[in-house]
């Protein structure tokens, strides 16, 4: 892994050419609408850091950003001369030289917030670059070398106590007959292997036969509770194609649809029950169910349906709610922004009555699908470019204070992440941060009273990752790579409390604290790794056997390695 040093002091010359006047609006800032170029400083993460450039054309600034917030630091219009522009800034610990010699700007001034990052160029709207150059004197130069090697040993010895990762075995998806997922469903606390291949296939990791049922079963979701029978196993079955669907959405899988429901006993793979798929929009591209089984009528192994729509940025408007033998108990349509990606519809006991709400995207649901309350917030998400439908959520008494819980967390895409009172909808913080997907939840923080709230940024910003307590508050960001959001809350060996994998390239994989430290590589994981594309890369953390230890997984070219903490 090659050692990343953060520049506090140096000289950094960049030659660019403005081209456009106009920059936006863009899904990493919505509210811009002029074009800006230049050079980038003291960068924390892609929405963290100092500009010094040229703003439509007219105007020569200095700007400190923080997520949304633009704060001008230094400003002088100009008259552009055609051609390259040299820009050039010269850091001196808290004082801040920036100059363009062909227009006569010079800034000085002295900031605090930023102490030291990485350096680049920037721009919004089309522009050019001949050069960019970075000086150091030797003196400036060992100072961030030694500032990188004393960070260095202080995560070695915050990490010091966790153990190394080791390969503990490999899975081959082509001797499998398919990806197998690793689940309870057949025993309480054993985790055994279900394969949806060309049959759905159950076996123990030690790659015994539980069952095999003669049927090809996609999406697969399992019951939150066990019952009788193991876990309930819903599933979609039956393919045909469409060519309405292709030819309305443009997408390429948009053409394969389901025609039944099923529902299959975990313990010894017995179909259940069977309905057909509700009618789908034309724009359907799949319809998906919600993460787990919820609790409307009683039993605890009630599933609500969803869509997945092409022609608005993906998600959907309609939920059909089924009771375990797939009788339709009700249908909604929802309006206003709608619920996106799989873990946008969840259920939760909201008031403790015994029977599940059903919070979707921004709408909440009771047991019999009548809507309780619409987000307050739900209107400017539809004005926000790029937050037309709410990404993930996640809902619970998080915050072990009764006069906070329960909560729910919106991850609204562009509009950021919303805080939100899960008994009314109202909103208690927002918070702007990029273009929010993801999140998960998890005990990473041992101070803090209750769980914590990791979220992900995506389009625009990829690869920030933010931890909030469920009081609502952003305890920290970080962005350990520019690829994309994974990253999972882990129990490694006997380490207390959680630990956070990140895992979407060689790079990012490492073990981090609930402070947002990096403190324990993955060397095996890195070159394993080595230097593949993402899509190249399948990664994920599960449980084998009546083993509760976490272990990280990366499939690569149709072979699973699973590897766990040393003894």
């Amino acid at each position: 892994m090659t050692k990343r040093i953060d520049i506090r002091n140096g000289r950094i010359i960049a030659s660019v050419k403005p081209v456009d006047t106009d920059g936006g609006p863009h899904v990493d800032e919505m509210s811009t609408s002029e074009a800006l170029v230049g050079i980038v400083f003291r960068v924390e993460t892609s929405r963290w850091y100092y500009q010094f450039g040229i703003s439509g054309r007219h105007r020569v600034v200095l700007l400190r950003r923080r997520d949304d917030e633009w704060f001008v630091l230094a400003e002088e219009e100009v008259d552009l001369p055609d051609g390259y522009l040299d820009l050039e800034v010269v850091l001196d610990e808290d004082h801040v030289q920036c100059r363009c010699s062909q227009v006569g700007v010079r800034f000085s001034v002295t900031d605090t917030m930023y102490k030291r990052g990485r350096i680049g160029i920037r721009a919004l709207g089309q522009a050019r670059c001949a050069a960019v150059r970075m000086y150091q004197t030797r003196a400036q130069a060992h100072q961030d070398e030694q500032s990188a090697a004393h960070q260095q040993r202080i995560r070695h010895d915050a990490g010091r106590h966790i153990p190394d990762a080791v390969l503990i075995r490999t899975f081959n998806h082509a001797e499998l007959g398919g990806s197998p997922q690793f689940m309870d469903f057949a025993a309480p606390g054993r985790y055994d292997m279900l394969i949806a291949g060309p049959t759905l296939h159950a076996a123990t990791v030690e790659g015994e036969t539980l069952w095999t049922l003669d049927r090809r079963v996609h999406r697969i979701t399992y019951s939150k509770w066990h019952g009788e029978h193991g876990r309930l196993i819903y599933g979609f079955t039956g393919e045909r194609t469409s060519k309405q669907a292709a030819s309305v959405t443009g997408h390429a899988g948009a053409d394969v649809v389901y025609d039944e429901i099923c529902v299959i006993r975990g313990s010894d793979g017995v179909m259940v029950a069977r309905a057909p798929v509700p009618p789908m929009h034309e724009t359907a591209r799949r319809p998906d169910f919600t993460p787990t089984s919820g609790n409307l009528t009683g039993e605890g192994s009630d599933i609500v349906v969803r869509e997945w729509r092409d022609d608005k940025q993906g998600g959907g408007i309609n939920l059909w709610a089924y009771d375990a033998n797939l009788n339709l108990l009700w249908h909604q349509v929802q309006e206003g922004a709608w619920y996106g990606h799989h873990w946008a519809v969840q259920f939760y006991d909201v008031d403790g009555d015994g029977r599940d709400e059903l919070l979707a995207g921004g709408k909440m649901y009771d047991a019999d699908g009548q809507l309780l309350w619409v987000h307050d917030r739900d209107e400017e998400m539809l004005s926000i470019n790029g937050a037309e439908h709410y990404d993930a959520i996640a809902i619970g008494h998080l915050s072990e204070d009764p006069e906070l819980d329960p909560v729910a967390f919106l991850i609204s895409g562009s509009a950021g992440v919303y805080v939100v009172d899960a008994l009314t909808g109202r909103t208690r913080v927002r918070h702007p941060m990029g273009h929010a997907q993801g999140c998960l939840v998890g005990k990473v923080r041992g101070d803090i009273p209750g769980k914590q709230i990791l979220t992900a940024t995506r389009w625009g910003n990829m690869g920030i990752l933010s931890l909030f307590s469920a009081r609502g508050e952003r305890l920290w960001t970080i962005q350990p790579d520019f690829v994309g959001q994974g990253a999972a809350p882990v129990t490694w060996g006997e380490v207390d409390p959680q630990l956070i994998w990140t895992n979407t390239s060689a790079q990012a994989q490492a073990l981090y604290n609930g402070n947002g430290e990096r403190i324990k590589e993955l060397p095996e994981l890195q070159q394993l790794w080595g230097n593949r594309m993402r899509r190249e890369v399948d990664s994920q953390t599960l449980k084998m056997g009546h083993d509760a230890t976490t272990y990280l997984c990366l499939t690569i070219a149709g072979i699973a390695h699973v590897f766990g903490p040393e003894d």
